[in-house]
């Protein structure tokens, strides 16, 4: 079947512009051949969408989440605000005498 935009797209239903030159959605294109149906992607063992849970898969690949040590943000601006109003104090001062 020769698809050309606009229309659906043959391959996954979504709506393909005049002039688009791949499904913005699947990526289907004229080069793919606009493949009616889906079978090519069977063999790939790729998850079902339901049955992927993303927290699980973080935690499974990047542990649980340690808590950071350091000074947090806030702190480290207080400390740079501090810093900088001590250095405008000083420099008054030195100016002044």
């Amino acid at each position: 079947m020769s698809f050309k935009p606009p229309g659906q797209c043959t391959a996954c239903g979504e709506w393909v512009p005049r002039g688009a030159v791949a499904c913005d959605d699947c990526g289907a294109c004229a080069k793919s051949g606009w493949k009616e149906n889906r079978e090519v992607y069977d063999g790939l063992d790729l998850p079902d969408d339901d049955d992927f849970d993303y927290d699980e898969f973080v935690s499974r690949e990047f542990g649980a989440a340690k808590p950071r040590r350091g000074m947090n943000r806030e702190l480290f601006w207080r400390w740079v605000a501090a810093i900088v109003l001590a250095v405008m104090v000083l420099g008054y001062l030195v100016a002044a005498f």
